[in-house]
């Protein structure tokens, strides 16, 4: 498989984030395991929204995501490893949920709420080889990175990845130390229920439409000849060619 193969699909790029270690966690204490891995998955939905990215997929303690862009993705992952740890450190015990993330550029099919793909096994490929906590990228992902953002990107070298057929180079994440999670660069335009870009298009269509007709009639308006009022009988008729004699009121 090539990471960013088009044939039959759409490019995109792909998070997938899981709990490290979630069956031990579990085992420790069931109810409290499950409650603070909700939320923290709860609170990454927030942030992967704030960054605007989609939320494809949610399930016990793993969670999928689609972007439209590289920095937003990783931005996303960064902000909310950052916020995690600091939650992490505030319980009094040691169920803690430590998430792995891992990002990828790559063909997906989406369809119905759900995401399928070369872009989605290489994303679980980049989580399951991250560390607790930390965020591990693709190649296409690092080269779509601006190097303007605050990111240290380590090499980890040539990675044998299960159901591809040629090795993966694997990048370590990092927010350079010092240095604030960049924040989202806009925000997310709301648009009602139903109305997807066909329909704004042909709303556009439309308006252009009945403003053409009404300039058509406005200036047909304009250019019609004046008719024969008390005023306008014996002005000098420029298309008949013949002249008349205009008798004004006193």
């Amino acid at each position: 498989m090539a990471e960013n193969s088009n044939a039959g699909g759409t490019l995109a790029v792909i998070l997938h984030a899981d709990v490290a270690g979630s069956t031990i966690l579990v085992r420790k204490d069931e109810h409290l395991a499950h409650s603070r891995m909700q939320d923290a998955f709860r609170r990454f939905e927030q942030v992967i929204s704030d960054y605007l990215g989609d939320v494809i997929e949610l399930r016990g303690d793993a969670l999928l995501a689609r972007f439209d862009r590289a920095s937003d993705a990783v931005s996303a992952a960064l902000a909310f490893q950052e916020q995690q740890s600091q939650t992490c450190v505030e319980y009094a015990d040691d169920i803690r949920p430590a998430i792995r993330i891992g990002i990828a550029l790559g063909e997906v099919v989406l369809a119905d709420r759900t995401v399928t793909g070369a872009g989605v096994v290489l994303a679980q490929r980049m989580e399951q080889l991250a560390e607790p906590g930390g965020v591990c990228v693709t190649p296409a992902v690092r080269e779509a990175l601006p190097d303007r953002l605050p990111f240290d990107l380590e090499n980890l070298g040539q990675q044998d990845i299960k159901g591809f057929d040629e090795s993966v180079s694997v990048y370590r994440v990092r927010l350079r130390q010092g240095e604030p999670v960049p924040q989202p660069q806009q925000q997310r335009v709301s648009q009602p229920e139903g109305i997807g870009k066909r329909g704004y298009s042909q709303a556009f269509i439309a308006i252009a439409i009945l403003g053409l007709m009404a300039a058509t009639g406005y200036f047909a308006l304009v250019d019609r000849p004046p008719e024969d009022t008390e005023e306008t009988m014996g002005m000098v008729d420029l298309r008949e060619g013949k002249p008349s004699i205009a008798v004004l009121p006193f």
